[in-house]
């Protein structure tokens, strides 16, 4: 009996651990600055919404090589690519 309470309070023990590395895992980097410069062969888009210490509004974008750029809202040709369609930039 006393051996099964302890395997029990050693898998609690362990469970919060591996939830909270998956869990960080999932949290995307946060951008600090973004650029309105061109990115050119866009393979992805995100949109970062401002939260918990991470307070700057950008878009994620992934290009074909898997390189992440941060884009600011108000680029004019990000913000075409979106109204036009051409984009699609779910929020993260």
């Amino acid at each position: 009996m006393c051996r099964t309470v302890w395997m029990w309070l050693l898998i609690l023990a362990v469970l919060p651990l591996s939830s909270e590395s998956e869990a960080e895992r999932l949290i995307p980097p946060c951008c600090t600055k973004s650029s309105a410069a061109t990115i050119p062969d866009i393979k992805a888009c995100y949109e970062q919404k401002p939260r918990t210490n991470c307070y700057l509004h950008a878009f994620v974008i992934v290009t074909q090589d898997d390189k992440q750029y941060c884009v600011k809202p108000n680029a004019p040709w990000l913000k075409r690519l979106i109204n036009e369609g051409n984009l699609k930039c779910p929020p993260i």
